[in-house]
């Protein structure tokens, strides 16, 4: 996958950054052992001095004696370390507390190993990618804890069929269920229905539960990530918005059927939804439109593989955006 070059330049910051804390943490660890114990300090200077010594030895010309002389040292520095670790574990501390904790033990926070990118750049690029997609997006304010099912009406059920909040809390229940088995084989979803009927909190408190844990999801409304998507294509915008679509884990995509309709977004929305379900990738759609809206207005192409490849969860009740202005009307 490729990056642009805002996302790289991020990525290596926050890697800097990183190594940064791990050595000034580790400075900070030395200088407090060091005052405490200062037999550690003293062992630990003579380590050092040996790194000098080296450098001396380095220069004897006599191949034998130079030898001689680095295996000597080299001895002289694993008994010097052996005697430190001891020392520091016998006064209740790890024996490689002096070292800098990195985020990455195989790069040590540099990004790369043996002359390649490291796995944690890599994860750090796709992180950053999906934080700035998904930057705009209300991914905090909503929970499964705050669905509230009085919202909808018990009394609406006639000839025997569910009422609104029977549905409705079978959906709860679904979503929820869906966001604590998530994994890459979960289905596709498409929730449906008027305005204010809470598709929005529940497709937002799915991806929360999904990001905690530590999968990569990207949440945006339709008009955000076409609009995106237009810039890149013709106004030639620095980003990567469609290839960080097609890879992230979870795509929920907001809104379908309020975003700007041309030739070149609907074949892109294709594009998106097509990929992913050959890529076996899960993606969640909300949309105010019903199943014959979606029929009428994309292609045949797009809405029968929403339809068809899609669990199609119909949302119902009454606005509720509405009814928390005028509580009495609940």
């Amino acid at each position: 996958m490729k990056y642009s070059a805002r996302i790289v330049e991020k990525a290596t910051e926050e890697l800097n950054a990183r190594r940064s804390r791990a050595e000034l943490d580790a400075s900070v660890r030395r200088a407090e052992i060091f005052r405490r114990f200062p037999e550690a300090k003293a062992i630990d200077e003579k380590i050092s001095a040996a790194s000098r010594e080296f450098l001396r030895i380095m220069t004897i010309r006599e191949k034998n004696e130079r030898k001689r002389q680095l295996d000597a040292l080299e001895r002289e520095n694993l008994e010097l370390q052996r005697l430190l670790r001891e020392f520091l574990e016998n006064c209740g501390y790890a024996a490689d507390c002096l070292e800098p904790r990195y985020f990455c033990s195989k790069c040590r926070d540099t990004g790369t190993r043996g002359g390649r990118t490291c796995e944690c750049f890599e994860t750090l690029l796709k992180q950053t990618a999906y934080r700035e997609l998904c930057e705009s997006s209300p991914l905090d304010l909503c929970s499964f804890d705050d669905f509230d099912l009085n919202y909808y009406s018990a009394d609406d059920g006639n000839n025997g069929s569910k009422s609104s909040r029977a549905i409705m809390e079978s959906i709860y229940h679904y979503c929820r269920m869906y966001a604590d088995d998530f994994s890459m084989d979960s289905p596709n979803l498409l929730m449906y229905g008027g305005t204010g009927l809470g598709k929005t909190h529940l497709s937002l408190s799915i991806a929360g539960e999904v990001i905690d844990k530590g999968f990569a999801v990207i949440y945006d409304s339709c008009p955000n990530l076409t609009a995106k998507l237009d810039k890149e294509k013709f106004q030639r915008a620095e980003g990567d918005t469609e290839d960080t679509l097609m890879d992230c884990d979870l795509l929920i995509i907001d809104d379908l059927g309020a975003e700007f309709r041309n030739q070149f977004t609907v074949s892109a929305l294709y594009n998106i939804i097509n990929t992913r379900l050959l890529r076996r990738k899960p993606t969640i759609i909300s949309t105010n439109l019903d199943i014959a809206g979606i029929q009428d207005i994309y292609q045949e192409r797009i809405a029968s593989r929403i339809i068809g490849d899609y669990e199609l969860l119909r949302f119902v009740g009454r606005d509720i955006r509405q009814l928390k202005k005028s509580p009495d009307a609940r």
